[in-house]
């Protein structure tokens, strides 16, 4: 074999070892001397201020991040995990995958600077905080417009004069009517005019109504009511088979 030939086929080699090894790196683990919890919620704040945080399981102490590209690879996908050592200290473990490319060990440099702000986490002193806005000032809110009238469905059994122009109609002249049937769903007819099918609540106007329920299959039912105004009256039509 020529020289120029063995060296080829050493470097050959030698990539197809190297590159495995900088792509699948061996999780890294570091110990703090707090709690499990103080540390998972410091290293999650890390991660969701710095990167993208893609998962999150807070009864396992579990999450996985991503962070952005650089030169040499895509970026890389970590997951980290916290393991209780004890009441004051805890493992931080961390395993680094690039997405695509090359890391040439940027994987790990990047874990031990995650270590790192995950210390400053700790210690209340985080190196990049995120960007809060200055508080924007009171702003003046309108009053809350009035609630148009609503119209009677019916009209009383002695009409009344119809209103002037610019004068809305008093809403004490209404009165409530639920009316609910067995079986449901029948229709509703007040006054011989169709308005709905039950369980039906009706605003009436004040004065004597006759309230007619009817379904298919079963008798007609009919009551007459007096509605006094800002009133509240329930109806029960138990309708019979024919």
């Amino acid at each position: 074999m020529r020289p120029w030939g063995a060296s080829r086929f050493v470097l050959i080699v030698s990539l197809a070892v190297l590159l495995p090894v900088c792509a699948q790196a061996e999780p890294k683990k570091k110990i703090y001397n707090n709690s499990s919890d103080q540390v998972f919620k410091a290293a999650l704040r890390t991660a969701r201020e710095r990167h993208v945080v893609t998962y999150v399981d807070e009864k396992t102490l579990m999450f996985t991040f991503e962070t952005g590209r650089s030169l040499t690879s895509q970026g890389f996908v970590a997951n980290a995990s916290v393991e209780p050592e004890g009441d004051d200290k805890a493992t931080l473990i961390i395993n680094v995958q690039t997405k695509a490319g090359f890391s040439w060990g940027a994987g790990d440099r990047m874990a031990e600077k995650f270590y790192q702000q995950v210390g400053d986490e700790l210690a209340g002193d985080p190196k990049q905080k995120s960007a809060v806005k200055a508080p924007e000032k009171a702003i003046a809110v309108p009053d809350a417009k009035a609630v148009p009238v609503e119209p009677s469905m019916t009209k009383s059994s002695g009409a009344a004069a119809p209103a002037q122009a610019g004068n809305s109609v008093p809403t004490a002249t209404n009165g409530k009517v639920n009316v609910v049937s067995v079986p449901d769903s029948a229709d509703v007819y007040v006054d011989d005019g169709f308005v709905g099918n039950t369980p039906a609540a009706l605003k009436l106007s004040a004065g004597k109504h006759t309230v007619k329920v009817t379904q298919d299959g079963y008798k007609a039912w009919s009551k007459e009511v007096n509605v006094f105004a800002d009133s509240e009256v329930s109806l029960k039509a138990a309708l019979q088979k024919n």
